[in-house]
């Protein structure tokens, strides 16, 4: 297991609270009842707080999608909901190699991403470190 993988489950197991953690493919788990969709994203710089992540339909087929920024002490667990609504966002940024992929800027110190044109953000300030629990979804 390679140190994004420890990570991962690191995070998963903080978000489970000690419920079952069970892998249901490359990045989806399943926690509970509820999905999650796990992205990580590693600094180009020790001193970034700039990380990029990507959506797509794979994404939107769980319950809630988990950003992890650099380590498990930076993450943010989103319902999906709001994901659809920025993958939906007619002005969204898209990746021009791959156009189905939606691209969310996220900048950890000011906890917001910015993802699509005319500088429109997300503040991700209430989904920093939730659990399952927190967001009243865990059996």
């Amino acid at each position: 297991m390679n140190q994004n993988e420890r990570t991962r489950l690191e995070v998963l197991n903080r978000m489970a609270r000690g419920g079952q953690v069970i892998p249901l493919g490359r990045a989806m788990y399943l926690i509970g009842h509820s999905t999650a969709h796990v992205r990580f994203c590693s600094t180009s710089s020790p001193v970034s707080s700039m990380y990029k992540f990507g959506i797509n339909q794979n994404t939107l087929r769980a319950d809630y999608e988990v950003w992890i920024c650099g380590g498990a002490d930076l993450y943010y667990l989103i319902p999906v909901d709001t994901i659809r609504s920025i993958y939906e966002d007619p002005d969204a940024y898209f990746d021009r190699r791959h156009p189905q992929i939606c691209i969310a800027s996220v900048d950890a110190k000011a906890d917001f991403a910015t993802y699509a044109r005319g500088g429109r953000a997300l503040n991700l300030s209430p989904y920093l470190k939730r659990t399952l629990e927190s967001l009243d979804d865990y059996p």
